[in-house]
């Protein structure tokens, strides 16, 4: 048995986007493990104030700045000669400066840094001394990382997980009324009737999510489909207005829902009939995950570490970056075809249940094996 390890994960941003939720929920995954979880973040982060809410130790401090960065990399050595952690997870770029160098300086016996994004690698120091060993959430960052001279043989991969929601296809008569009644509530919201065809999607109003695209290509849709909708959750004022511009533009305004930011994801998906996201880049994808295991048919881009979050042609049509017509041509054929997209979405329901990686405890225990496989190469006990 692997002795309890005591972790702080740090993340230097102040919103809840996808790298945060993989956060909370392995923090949550380890806890139940027997482990000891604490989180460092700025003051006022969304993060953090969850992780209080769930009952974890939380530290702050302001990241940012070259002042900052001196002065927090002295105080995270205290912080970490006065909790002894075992392991020091970082996240982000600006956390890991800090953190990581704070852990050196104590002697922290595992230092990690973890890589959720696709963006490019700017500061090789942040994965390269400052950590032991790197995390990522899949193989096409890992390749990517190699490209840039870090050893693949240093970096683990542990997908993001999903939590499972209240069975759509194959529960119990009792528990279809109250899916049903779900789908009704939040459907009811968006003054879109029972018949319609909603395409959802979640994600944060960034330009890189390709909002914009999936509307331009919804576009000719509207007018072929009269009960055809859109209903986009994410929270992004800027993004946000430009997208009302667009549609209002293209004259479907009526067609187009924002939501906005939601904590109640899983009911708005009972309301989707298709999921798409038309995103630029992608390292993973939390959102697939939660769509398919909602039973939901997936449209999305053939980009970064997408095909490993869904089965290509199964449960998901992938189209070309910047390929509109095929998006359009994608969403034509499942918006047309209500038996491919119960049989699409039963596909990615059955494949969510039978893939133990992708569930909470799942990765945690991945991710455990690593940090334990890790603390022996650097010469630590761990049972």
């Amino acid at each position: 048995m692997m002795r309890k390890l005591k972790i702080l994960h740090t993340e230097a941003a102040t919103h809840m986007g996808g790298q945060e939720i993989y956060i909370y929920r392995h923090m949550l995954a380890m806890r139940e493990r027997g482990h000891d979880m604490s989180l460092l973040c700025q003051p006022h982060a969304q993060l953090g104030q969850r992780a209080r809410d769930a009952g974890f130790p939380v530290f702050t401090m302001k990241m940012g700045g070259f002042r900052r960065l001196l002065a927090g990399a002295v105080a995270a050595r205290t912080l970490m000669r006065e909790q002894r952690f075992d392991v020091v997870n970082t996240t982000s770029r600006r956390d890991t400066l800090i953190a990581a160098a704070g852990a050196r300086l104590a002697g922290v016996p595992l230092i990690v840094r973890s890589r959720h994004l696709m963006s490019p690698i700017n500061s090789l120091l942040s994965y390269t001394w400052l950590p032991h060993r790197i995390l990522t959430v899949s193989e096409y960052v890992r390749n990517y990382m190699a490209t840039r001279g870090i050893a693949p043989e240093r970096v683990g991969i542990a997908p993001p997980t999903v939590s499972l929601p209240e069975e759509r296809w194959g529960y119990p008569t009792d528990m279809e009324a109250r899916c049903l009644a779900q789908r009704q509530r939040v459907r009811q919201e968006w003054g879109v009737a029972d018949g319609d065809v909603v395409v959802g999607c979640v994600a944060i109003l960034r330009p890189a999510k390709g909002h914009a695209d999936l509307l331009a290509a919804m576009t000719p849709l509207f007018v072929r489909y009269p009960n055809l909708h859109l209903v986009l959750a994410g929270d992004g004022d800027v993004v946000m207005q430009e997208l009302k511009a667009q549609a209002q533009a293209s004259g479907v305004a009526g067609r187009v829902h924002f939501l906005g930011y939601r904590k109640d994801v899983a009911d708005l998906l009972f309301g989707f009939d298709i999921f798409a996201l038309a995103t630029h880049k992608e390292a993973s994808g939390t959102a697939f995950l939660e769509a398919a295991a909602s039973g939901l048919p997936i449209v999305a881009t053939d980009v970064g570490g997408v095909p490993e979050m869904v089965l290509p042609g199964r449960n998901a049509l992938l189209f070309p970056l910047g390929n509109l017509p095929e998006l359009t041509s994608a969403l034509d054929t499942l918006a047309a075809d209500s038996q491919r997209r119960k049989a699409m979405g039963y596909e990615g329901w059955k494949w969510i249940r039978s893939e133990s990686r992708f569930s909470p405890d799942g990765q945690a225990a991945l991710i455990e094996n690593y940090y334990a496989q890790w603390l022996r190469e650097l010469g630590h006990e761990v049972g």
